[in-house]
């Protein structure tokens, strides 16, 4: 019916994968088959990242750089949601207290069905993405760039950085389906991968903004980088405090614009941390981005009203390192000729008590990557506990099933993203026999006779039939 519909199926030896590929050969309603490929985020540990339990003693040269205080008394992103397809975002932090909402959790997950609500980080990127787009504009601690704006927290990568290619396509559609307005990916490398590129169109189409970090291979690199590549995403390389593009950032024709990207101070996983690299320079136009979406500027005109604007003056319009040049919000907002608001002071950070942020650590976007010829990392054990779903009725309660000779019909209530199972029972084991986008009801047509049972799995729940026994 022109939904995505990808399902992860995992085996266990030589066996199972000969006779799970037979099955689904015959299968005339699947497209393709491929192989779920690993990604690691190729970035510094948490053990290397200096941490600071409260905010630092020193002013955010980004939010001064952007003026991003001649904006805000009028226009922060109030009511924008942006996605942040990362490490799960940790909210616990006073700066982003009341900013990121329940998202979802792939990792916790052994298929593409999320599960959880994304706001466990056990690595700390997501988190200080997350604090660059959106933390409060309170006086306290630090100050994104859309204070206004709500985070949809998205976990893919675990506390190593590790995940499926899977997952990400995944996380985009969840993204365009619950609300988001802007989806920022600090993630990238060289494989091309098919599903990501659809996910990244279809968001397109409906109206969403897809901004990602254009790596940092340095200028070096000949290959470019997914998602930032492609046509439909925003790609961002990173600048320093005095405009330069920074040595470690990529270069290539596909990097539209360019944004702070060094010694970045953000929130942290335990407090925060002054990190560098284009996952930091991505946040950034993503914030920037929610700002033009308060100011109703139409999402199809964005990219181009970005660029347009952008410093590309002197030395800075290098087209393989820069994009564009660097953005100014204060133009693409139309600042200088609707002002925004009269300058207001620079956000002053609460002093630090205990601890200094030491050296910056460049830290990359995760890198799609082939798996390493090393032993993986383990998957971490802790699990968060998964959110009730908000249904009235419940799913349990709903789901309702009746069957007239070989007509099952199903009735639900479920949350968007829900998949539901029809079953056989062969021998011992239960066989899918059709599996579906879960609607309010349905009547399913079953040509043979057998033992047959409904299974919906939700985004937190599954929830499982009596059996039907139909002749």
């Amino acid at each position: 019916h022109g939904t995505p519909d990808v399902t992860v199926v995992s085996v266990k030896n030589q066996t199972q994968l000969a006779q799970t590929l037979a099955a689904i050969k015959l299968d005339p309603t699947v497209v393709s088959i491929d192989v779920d490929k690993k990604i690691n985020l190729l970035a510094s540990t948490p053990s290397t990242v200096s941490i600071a339990a409260v905010a630092p003693s020193y002013t955010q040269w980004d939010y001064t750089a952007l003026r991003l205080g001649e904006i805000h008394p009028y226009i922060s992103g109030n009511a924008i949601v942006v996605a942040v397809i990362d490490t799960g975002v940790d909210r616990s932090s006073n700066d982003l207290s009341g900013q990121v909402l329940d998202g979802c959790d792939w990792v916790t997950s052994p298929t593409n069905v999320c599960t959880g609500t994304g706001l466990l980080d056990e690595n700390g990127h997501g988190t200080h993405v997350a604090g660059i787009v959106a933390a409060k504009n309170d006086g306290q601690g630090i100050t994104g760039v859309a204070p206004g704006s709500k985070i949809l927290p998205l976990r893919v990568l675990d506390a190593s950085g590790t995940g499926y290619l899977s997952d990400i396509p995944a996380a985009i559609d969840y993204a365009v389906a619950n609300g988001a307005d802007v989806i920022n990916m600090s993630l990238g490398g060289t494989f091309d991968y098919y599903l990501i590129k659809d996910a990244v169109d279809r968001a397109l189409a409906a109206g969403v903004i897809v901004v990602a970090a254009a790596g940092n291979s340095g200028p070096s690199n000949t290959l470019p980088s997914y998602p930032a590549a492609y046509d439909s995403v925003i790609a961002v390389a990173a600048t320093d405090s005095s405009g330069t593009v920074a040595n470690y950032s990529s270069q290539g024709s596909y990097i539209d614009i360019a944004a702070p990207g060094s010694a970045i101070v953000s929130t942290y996983r335990g407090g925060y941390a002054s990190l560098s690299g284009t996952s930091m320079a991505s946040p950034h136009v993503a914030g920037v981005v929610a700002l033009m979406l308060e100011r109703n500027i139409s999402p199809g005109s964005i990219k181009s009203l970005l660029q347009g604007t952008a410093d590309s003056s002197g030395s800075k319009n290098i087209l393989l390192r820069y994009g564009a040049g660097i953005v100014v919000p204060y133009l693409a907002l139309s600042c200088n000729s609707n002002p925004c608001t009269s300058p207001s002071p620079t956000p002053t950070p609460t002093p630090t008590a205990t601890g200094v942020i030491a050296d910056t650590v460049v830290v990359n976007p995760g890198v799609i990557s082939s798996p390493s010829p090393t032993a993986p990392n383990p998957e971490p054990t802790q699990t968060p506990t998964p959110s009730p779903v908000q249904v009235i009725p419940t799913v349990k309660e709903s789901l309702s099933v009746t069957n007239v000779k070989r007509k099952i019909s199903i009735s639900v209530a479920a949350p968007t993203g829900s998949k539901t199972w029809v079953q056989r029972k062969s021998g011992s084991k239960w066989r899918t026999v059709l599996k579906f986008t879960t609607v309010p009801s349905v009547v399913i047509k079953v040509s043979r006779s057998g033992t047959y049972r409904v299974k919906v799995v939700t985004p937190t729940e599954t929830v499982t039939t009596h059996t039907y026994k139909i002749k």
